[in-house]
């Protein structure tokens, strides 16, 4: 049965890695059965059962759903605090000859031991204060304590003043599609009369950003966005070198410009986020041929505070107009001195090329195919191969539209592939705002005062999370830009923006503590997990119920 002690907790992350709930995978519908199974024997929920919700994830091969679980207080209210965290995690190939028990945490911990491990790591398992396993830290311990409060919620309804919702979600380590499949459901409980006050997220106490230490509250997230380019160069035989442009050329131009640059990376005080990487070029021909590739396409990720779809997409437009002209003058200057040395005449000054975004080369696409386009489209991609990503799909997709358009090279392409994740920023601007960064505070000040442990401040969650979703925080039209120029929107991928837009939801983070999530070492630390964080969150829980909302402030009491 569950209890919010340190006992139930450790006893209920050992249950919870157990489960092989790889993101995309059957096992994530596995999980999610035993988180119900669990809820389901709290009280709360054998008089309410239709407060215990699965939202299934649209498009999922297995199934997957995410869970609402909603405990209401006594006496009745609508302010709601939503728990959020996910129950998918990352694969354990990395594990090697541990992979057997890289699910069975007790077990795998104490095998580390026959492991060569890198010296932090060793320290730590000698210390007997870390929990080695897949999932301990990343992050099935958090869900395990948000749903041990759930159940103190559940037997005291009393006790804290508001409802609790737990939002407990598959896929956030692949593209989130629990959490937006989740959205519309948090949408709709909002549009039936619950106040959702804020979400705190339980995951990992880490700083995420280059430069960071120690644990931290994080009140905000961070935002992804990945624009691609897909180029069109102008096919030539390789012994004609000159009379074609090279496609690779073009991208190789474009990565100078934009991989690892300074000026698109987010630097704001204290917080500094990575630059923009490059994380798949290749060009678009599946065969061996001395004929110079006329077309390739790359994709990038940039983590952002501040970019928008639209501010982004300027900027990617600027970098591929630049990376054509560069291009060409490389190609007549290199054709001026083979000429010389060759004595030759030389050849025609290289075209510069232009930019078309996708919709406007959905458009042109149109104009040539006809009203059926949609259709032969939808067709194309249900004929892809299974096997295929959503990016492989979506490039896929950019050059068959090309090709339908007719349009000629040398050109880019630019446009979105998913996910997409909006930042989410606490600007102290409205009520909500500012009790969730007063309780921040207050939590900050808690676990020195209490505890004697040192909590720092982040404006964002370093990581990219399922924050993202709690609402948008730019113009309304901007989110156009990511809808008219991501390939398959809507098929490959969908964001439910008219409930986006009605959310407007702060956030903290409030999590255990460990180290390296995703890696062979992945590790929970015990003590400060167990000991300090569950306190911590449920204080947070306390001071909300307890602030004055009608005016008065009670949150620090």
């Amino acid at each position: 049965m569950l209890r919010n002690t340190p006992e139930a907790i450790y006893d209920l992350t050992l249950d919870l890695v157990k489960i092989p709930s790889f993101s995309a995978t059957p096992g994530e519908r596995l999980c999610a059965d035993r988180i119900c199974e669990h809820l389901s024997t709290l009280s709360a929920f054998r008089k309410h059962p239709e407060d215990l919700r699965r939202i299934p994830v649209p498009g999922s091969p297995h199934g997957s759903t995410a869970i609402m679980a909603l405990v209401r207080a006594e006496p009745p209210t609508p302010r709601t605090v939503i728990l959020e965290g996910h129950f998918d995690v990352v694969d354990i190939e990395v594990y090697g000859p541990l992979k057997d028990v890289a699910l069975d945490a007790e077990a795998c911990t104490r095998r580390m031991k026959e492991m060569p491990l890198p010296e932090e790591a060793r320290r730590d398992l000698e210390s007997g204060n870390y929990l080695f396993g897949r999932g301990v830290m990343d992050m099935k311990f958090g869900l395990a304590m948000a749903m041990c409060l759930l159940a103190e919620a559940s037997e005291n309804p009393g006790a804290f003043g508001v409802n609790l919702m737990l939002m407990a979600v598959p896929d956030e380590e692949n593209n989130s599609a629990g959490m937006r499949a989740a959205l519309s459901a948090l949408a709709g409980a909002q549009d039936e009369g619950l106040d959702l006050l804020g979400c705190i997220m339980v995951e990992p106490s880490d700083p995420g950003f280059i430069g960071g230490n120690g644990r931290v509250v994080s009140f905000g997230t961070v935002g992804k966005i990945m624009p691609f380019v897909l180029v069109m160069g102008k096919e030539a035989h390789g012994s004609e070198y000159f009379d074609g442009i090279n496609a690779n050329l073009i991208l190789a131009h474009l990565n100078l410009l934009l991989e690892g640059n300074p000026e698109l990376a987010d630097i704001k005080g204290e917080e500094h986020y990575p630059p923009m990487a490059c994380l798949k070029q290749k060009d678009l021909r599946e065969a061996y041929s001395i004929t110079l590739p006329e077309r390739a396409c790359a994709y990038y990720s940039l983590i952002t505070t501040c970019h928008t779809p639209e501010s982004l997409l300027a900027r990617i437009d600027e970098a591929a107009a630049e990376a054509l002209q560069r291009s060409a003058e490389h190609l007549d200057r290199c054709k001026r001195a083979f000429a010389e040395r060759a004595n030759l005449p030389g050849w025609p000054p290289t075209p510069r090329g232009r930019v078309i975004r996708y919709a406007d080369l959905f458009e042109s696409a149109k104009r040539a195919f006809g009203a059926a386009l949609e259709t032969h489209l939808k067709d194309f991609l249900e004929n892809l191969p299974g096997s295929m990503d959503e990016r492989e799909k979506g490039i896929a997709l950019v050059n068959e539209v090309l090709t339908i358009s007719g349009e000629k090279g040398p050109l880019a392409v630019t446009g979105f592939m998913p996910p997409f994740y909006p930042y989410r920023t606490n600007f102290r601007a409205t009520e909500k705002e500012r009790v969730f960064a007063a309780i921040g505070d207050a939590v900050v000040e808690e676990a020195r005062k209490t505890f004697g442990e040192t909590l720092h401040k982040n404006e964002h969650f370093g990581g990219v999370s399922d924050l993202s979703y709690l609402g948008f925080q730019g113009n309304p039209a901007d989110l156009e830009a990511l809808r008219q120029n991501l390939p398959g929107w809507g098929i490959l991928y969908g964001l439910p923006v008219e409930d986006l837009l009605k959310l407007d939801i702060p956030a903290l983070n409030i999590g255990p503590s460990g180290k390296d999530a995703h890696k062979m070492t992945e590790r929970l630390e015990l003590g400060y997990s167990l000991r300090v964080a569950p306190k911590l969150l449920r204080s947070a829980v306390v001071r909300l119920g307890s602030y004055g909302w009608e005016g008065g402030d009670r949150a620090h009491d």
